[in-house]
C-alpha cells in the first residue's frame, strides 16, 4: 500500500487567490442587503404556503359539503313534511 505521502497533491492549483478584505462598513452594507433578500425570500415562501393551505382547506370543505349536504338537505325536507319514510 501506499503512504499519504506518496499521494500528489495539487495545492497551489485549487489555493484561493487572495481578496481585499472588506471594511467594517462594506460587511454591515452585506449584511443588511443580506438580510432584507432574506426577509423578501421568506415572505414570499409564507405567501405561497398559505395559499396552498388555503386551497387545500377549500377543496376538503368542498369535498365534505358535496358527501353531506345533499343528505343533509333531504334529511331536513322531510322531516319538515313529515315524510320521514322512503319511498324509493
Amino acid at each position: 500500500m501506499s503512504s499519504d505521502d506518496e499521494i500528489p497533491v495539487l495545492r497551489d492549483a485549487v489555493a484561493r487567490k487572495p481578496r481585499p478584505g472588506l471594511s467594517a462598513k462594506q460587511i454591515d452594507e452585506l449584511c443588511d442587503n443580506l438580510n432584507a433578500k432574506a426577509w423578501v425570500l421568506i415572505d414570499k415562501l409564507i405567501g405561497e404556503t398559505l395559499q396552498e393551505a388555503e386551497e387545500a382547506l377549500r377543496l376538503k370543505i368542498n369535498d365534505r359539503l358535496s358527501e353531506e349536504l345533499p343528505e343533509l338537505i333531504e334529511d331536513t325536507v322531510r322531516e319538515k313534511l313529515g315524510n320521514t319514510t322512503d319511498e324509493t
